[in-house]
């Protein structure tokens, strides 16, 4: 009779089992470099089990046939330990905790321990197996399988099928293409159809196949298909968008959900990260932030990157987990936007402060220094950190000026009240005395709606301080300079008229003439002084409007008009009342109009003068039907501009321009017939100019930036003389 290792197919069936066991045990090292370590006890206790029953299998050709019953049982142990090994391995590579339940394991181990023990007992009640002797295809002891046998089979199938199933179905819900994979676990089953022909085939003996398809599986897994098989380990540890990376940066898979978020991985399998999705692959070079923005369906969203590693044996492949951080990177994409919005606004502010004012600073409640700008510096010599917690009598001159402005800062914190004040002293570190224009504002509680404040929700003031040093020592030579010579022209245009007039008297014919011609040039320049005179009483008067009815102001002006020019004819329509946010002053600015009207409108002087009213102004129409406003008088009235060329005509209507547009009022001209001046000054429900209409020669802007500034020129179209008598003149200078 042939043995086993004569024949080829015994030679056949020896050396696929011992290839089979020397796989399985050659594979431990590699098994054990699995990073998750259940997945790897699972894996090594399969390979151990399996490669043990392979060898005694490998044994069962080559012992004498006494001992061939022997082997096969405990091969029988090992294979069906396998099993076992192989469901904690599924189990704990998806991710579930079947391996961990005791009660599954105690289950389990008692099952195993019974059917273990049917099978070391199965010489005496041969329930299990039964043998003959064999001689074809060579001589071996052939095993006939009982009932018990099949009972433990069918267990031991079903329960390889769990794990088969708790695989794939991880495979399908990974979204991976998984198909070489998927093909080498069903190689698991092959053996199963091999076992199946066996029994119509005598060809085949009947001998249990299942170690070769676990040989093939694990040898795949750990040698050939590592990368992808960790890839798909990967979801089940819980990545819904993943992109797995070999050792070299080039994709290797990527899940459905990582497309959706990068198109552009589609078929890009093989393609390096960097050419593919630069802006993942910065993220893996440290080059940026670890948050990528990616496509979504309500617009960009954005995903943190989690890169990990997952090796076995010298295969390693990088995962890199997209959690979607969309809200919590809005939010904070949103901050960064208000801080730069913010950083832009104080910049803003800042460069404002520092273009418009010398410095900036608050005042607390208690009258000491809250905030104070760098800029102070400059300004008074103080660092900021040298004023802040100071009381403001750090820089007055002397009690007076504190007291000044103790009082400011009551009516500030008391009342309410937005204070102007022109040309206050402050004292410098140094010493020296410096003038300054101030604005202050109250300070309310944040905290507090604006409608809802009261003076109890101040708690401070916010100062504006301008250098106004170099204008008051400006205005302080010009107004010597004006004194001087007003003084000196009126003492001697008052001598030159004088004599002037004797001459006229004195003298005849041409000589006459010209001695006349010399007295008007003379009563021409005391007009001019005295326009000027004006103009500077005028300057220093405060910018606060007030309610004023103009129905008596211009009735006042009409009736002096006609003393003053009897022969003139007025035509008015004036309604009983017009409340204008004005001053008296606007009665010196009306009456050089009308007084430049009653003097140009022609032989036969007819002036009409209109007063209407509307929600947002009051306008007042002064009309002559004259020759017309020469243009550069025009220009005079509506823009306070003077032509160099064509000045020295006279200050009166510069004076009216220039008291106009402080009260906020506008001043248009129009000479289709004659001349039409109209006057616009706000209503009190409507305090702010009406910046409309430049074509109608509107000018003039907030009475408060004119009030910090100086404005000059002159040229009207009269004498410039004023017939206002001197009470009400003084009454305007009020």
């Amino acid at each position: 009779m042939s043995m086993p290792w004569t024949t080829f197919a015994g030679i056949g069936y020896i050396g696929l089992f011992l290839l089979t066991g020397v796989g399985c045990l050659a594979s431990l090292p590699r098994a054990r470099t699995f990073a998750d370590i259940e997945v790897r006890y699972g894996l090594v206790g399969l390979l151990s089990l399996t490669g043990l029953w392979a060898l005694f299998k490998t044994a069962f050709f080559v012992v004498p046939i006494s001992l061939q019953s022997a082997i096969y049982t405990i091969g029988l142990i090992s294979g069906f330990g396998s099993v076992w090994a192989w469901l904690y391995f599924a189990s704990a590579y998806t991710g579930r905790t079947l391996h961990k339940n005791s009660t599954l394991r105690r289950l389990s181990g008692a099952i195993f321990v019974t059917i273990t023990a049917l099978k070391l007992t199965n010489p005496i009640h041969k329930q299990y197996f039964t043998t003959t002797e064999a001689t074809t295809p060579f001589r071996y002891l052939a095993i006939e399988h009982g009932l018990i046998h099949w009972v433990s089979t069918s267990l031991s199938y079903v329960l390889a099928a769990i794990g088969l199933f708790m695989i794939f179905e991880m495979y399908v819900e990974s979204g991976y293409d998984t198909t070489p994979l998927g093909v080498l676990t069903a190689l698991l089953a092959l053996p199963v159809t091999i076992d199946l022909v066996a029994l119509a085939t005598p060809e085949l003996i009947e001998f249990i196949y299942a170690p070769v398809g676990v040989a093939i599986f694990a040898v795949g897994v750990l040698f050939i298909f590592g990368d992808q098989f960790l890839a798909v380990r990967t979801t089940a540890q819980g990545d819904a968008a993943t992109i797995v990376l070999d050792e070299t940066n080039r994709i290797q898979a990527y899940s459905p959900a990582a497309a959706n978020i990068f198109p552009e991985l589609d078929g890009a399998t093989g393609m390096q990260l960097d050419d593919t999705v630069p802006t993942v692959a910065a993220t893996e070079n440290g080059d940026t932030d670890q948050i990528v923005e990616g496509n979504g369906d309500d617009g960009p969203r954005y995903y943190l990157i989690s890169p990990r590693s997952m090796t076995i044996g010298g295969s390693t492949v990088r995962i890199l987990g997209l959690s979607d951080v969309t809200e919590s990177e809005r939010q904070r994409r949103n901050l960064i936007q208000r801080e730069r919005e913010l950083n832009k606004r104080n910049e803003l502010y800042r460069a404002v402060i520092s273009a418009s004012f010398a410095f900036v600073f608050q005042i607390d409640t208690e009258a000491k220094f809250s905030f104070v700008s760098p800029s102070v510096e400059d300004f008074t010599g103080y660092r900021p950190d040298m004023l802040n917690g100071e009381p403001i009598s750090i820089l007055g001159p002397n009690e007076q000026t504190v007291k000044e402005a103790r009082d400011y800062l009551d009516r500030i914190i008391n009342n309410g009240e937005a204070i102007q004040v022109r040309g206050h002293p402050i004292e410098t570190r140094s010493g020296n005395t410096v003038y300054a224009d101030i604005r202050a504002e109250p300070i309310y509680e944040p905290s507090v709606a604006s409608n809802a404040r009261t003076t109890e929700d101040i708690i401070g003031a916010q100062v504006m301080v301008r250098d106004a040093s170099d204008r008051r020592k400006r205005e302080g030579l010009i107004s010597v300079i004006n004194r001087v010579l007003r003084h000196n022209v009126r003492n001697k245009l008052t001598v030159i008229n004088g004599h002037a007039k004797m001459l006229a008297a004195d003298l005849e014919g041409n000589s006459a003439s010209k001695a006349d011609r010399i007295l008007d040039a003379g009563n021409h320049l005391l007009n001019l002084s005295e326009s000027a005179r004006r103009i500077e009483s005028h300057r220093e008067l405060s910018p606060n409007l007030e309610s004023l009815d103009l129905v008596p102001v211009v009735s006042e002006l009409l009736a002096q008009l006609n003393e003053e020019y009897p022969e003139a004819s007025v035509a008015m329509d004036i309604p009983e009342t017009a409340i204008a946010e004005t001053q008296p002053r606007i009665k010196t600015a009306l009456w050089e109009i009308l007084d430049n009207a009653a003097q140009h409108t022609g032989p036969e002087p007819t002036i009409d003068v209109d007063v209407s009213v509307t929600d947002e102004q009051i306008l007042i129409k002064i009309g002559d039907y004259g020759p017309g406003l020469p243009e550069t008088d025009q220009k005079v009235l509506t823009t306070g501009e003077e032509d160099p060329l064509v000045h020295g005509q006279g200050l009166g209507l510069f004076l009216a321009h220039w008291i106009i547009t402080n009260l906020d009022g506008r001043v248009s001209v129009a000479t289709a017939r004659g001349t039409s001046v109209d006057i616009r000054l706000p209503t009190p429900q409507n305090e702010e100019t009406d910046e409309t209409d430049d074509s109608n020669g509107g000018g003039g802007g907030p009475h408060a930036d004119n009030d910090w500034s100086n404005n000059t020129g002159g040229g009207d179209n009269g004498s410039g003389s004023s017939n206002v008598d001197d009470k009400a003149e003084s009454q305007t200078d009020h």
